[in-house]
Formats: structure tokens, C-alpha cells, sequence
């Protein structure tokens, strides 16, 4: 039976990129492909399902995202010309810019935003909870967020809020951050978003934690920064999205 050191080495020699925040001595029983896309410049972006003997000795599982590469000679259809899936609600209507004029207005925007989000993906009974901003969820399985405007120490608070929730509620929910994609008109440098998340990115997958970045002209486009949750649909959807904020981030950059 290979451990998780044996998985990395396998996907290394095929020329996919996999992060697995486990435990090199971990044994793996299963690996599953829930989703796969091609995009036109060759990328190929997985979704996967590895089932593994976590620390107690019990069996659990976890999704991945994983990334590739294959040679074409013709492109096929570019990513922004692939249809989002359909949505069961109406669209948010989009902003004009992408500055924020003040904390509450971010809050505000970050916080409809992914409420309609969920929504959308069937989730019900969206509540305030203690520890986090918002509580919702679908079938038997719950998902607590915070709301955060800046990736910050304050940021790292909140993520420990939910570290601590996870310790009381347990891996049958997901647990997640969400702020605004780009930050600079709330005093953080988009360098510094991203170290952030090179020191920090690590320690919010090891606690599945997610982190969702919401597009700040348009709140129908969420983006994944770290692990994905665990229910198949908000999965799908990042999975979707998340190639996309490398080009934004891309766009932004060069425009400033």
C-alpha cells in the first residue's frame, strides 16, 4: 500500500502538480478523479479524491486539486469562452471599479456576494453563528465562514476561530475565509496578499480551511486560494474558477 510520500513521487514522474497537506507516512487506499478540464493552452486541472488511514487509524478522504500539462497543436476553446455552470438564481449586477470606498462597503460586497453564492449552490439557512459571520447548510453538511477584509494578523484570528470550530464540529463540515480578491484600496498590497498566503497557506490547508477571493467588479466570480471544500459542488465551481484569478491577477498587474 503506498503512503502519501509514495502518491507525491507518482504524480511528480507524470508532470502533475498536487499539493497534499498529509502526513508522509500516511497510507493511501484509494485515488479517484472526480473532475477533469482541458483548457486551450494545454492545462489539464483534476480534481481529486484520495482516500487514506488518517492518525487514528480510521479511514477518510480528501479532494485536490491537481494540475497538468499536455502538448496540442490546435487550441481548443480559451477559459473565459467556457460557460460557468448555470446558475438557479439571477446574477449579482456587477461594479463599476474595483476599489472599495470604505471597509463597510467591502464587508458589505464580500458578504453578498458569497451569501448569494451558496444560496445558489443549494444551500439553506443562512444564519449568524457563534465563532463565525455566517453558517449555512446543505443536506447534513454545514459550512462556517468569516468575512475578512485584509489578509492580515487580524486575518489569522479568524482563521484560528475556525480552527476552533473545526475542533468542536468536526471534518463532516467546511470551514472558510472569505475576503475581496484584490485589496489595495484597503491599505494591502497585492505583494504582500500573496506573501501572506506563502507563509500562511500552508497552515490553512493543513486545517482545511478554504480561502475564497471574490472578484471585486464582479461578485457572480469567486476564486479558491487554498484547499477546496469538501462538498462536490462548491468544489466544482472552484475548480472552474480557480485558473482564472492567475489571469486577472495577471491583467491587474500589467494595467497598474
Amino acid at each position: 500500500m503506498a503512503t502519501v510520500a509514495d502518491t507525491r513521487k507518482i504524480f511528480e514522474e507524470k508532470k502533475l502538480s498536487i499539493k497534499l497537506p498529509l502526513q508522509d507516512d500516511l497510507l493511501v487506499t484509494k485515488i479517484d478523479i472526480v473532475e477533469r478540464y482541458t483548457y486551450y493552452d494545454g492545462d489539464i486541472h483534476y480534481l481529486i479524491r484520495i482516500e487514506y488511514i488518517n492518525e487514528k487509524g480510521y479511514v477518510a478522504y480528501d479532494l485536490f486539486p491537481c494540475e497538468g500539462r499536455i502538448e496540442r497543436k490546435t487550441p481548443l476553446i480559451p477559459v473565459s469562452d467556457i460557460p460557468p455552470e448555470t446558475l438557479r438564481l439571477e446574477p449579482l449586477p456587477m461594479r463599476d471599479g474595483i476599489d472599495f470606498a470604505s471597509d463597510e462597503q467591502a464587508y458589505d460586497y464580500i458578504k453578498m456576494s458569497f451569501s448569494h453564492f451558496v444560496k445558489d449552490k443549494g444551500y439553506e439557512h443562512l444564519s449568524e453563528h457563534k465563532g463565525c459571520d455566517l453558517y449555512c447548510t446543505k443536506g447534513s453538511r454545514g459550512l462556517f465562514t468569516d468575512f475578512i477584509l485584509r489578509c492580515d494578523d487580524d486575518a489569522l484570528d479568524k482563521v484560528k476561530e475556525l480552527i476552533e470550530l473545526r475542533g468542536e464540529y468536526g471534518s463532516s463540515n467546511d470551514y472558510a475565509i472569505v475576503f475581496p480578491a484584490i485589496q489595495e484600496s484597503l491599505s494591502v498590497k497585492l505583494l504582500f496578499q500573496e506573501n501572506w498566503f506563502r507563509h500562511n497557506g500552508e497552515f490553512l490547508a493543513a486545517h482545511r480551511i478554504c480561502a475564497f477571493g471574490v472578484n471585486n467588479s464582479d461578485p457572480n466570480l469567486i476564486y479558491p486560494f487554498t484547499v477546496y471544500p469538501r462538498e462536490k459542488e462548491l468544489a466544482r465551481y472552484f475548480m472552474f474558477t480557480g485558473p482564472q484569478w492567475n489571469i486577472l491577477r495577471n491583467k491587474y498587474v500589467e494595467a497598474r
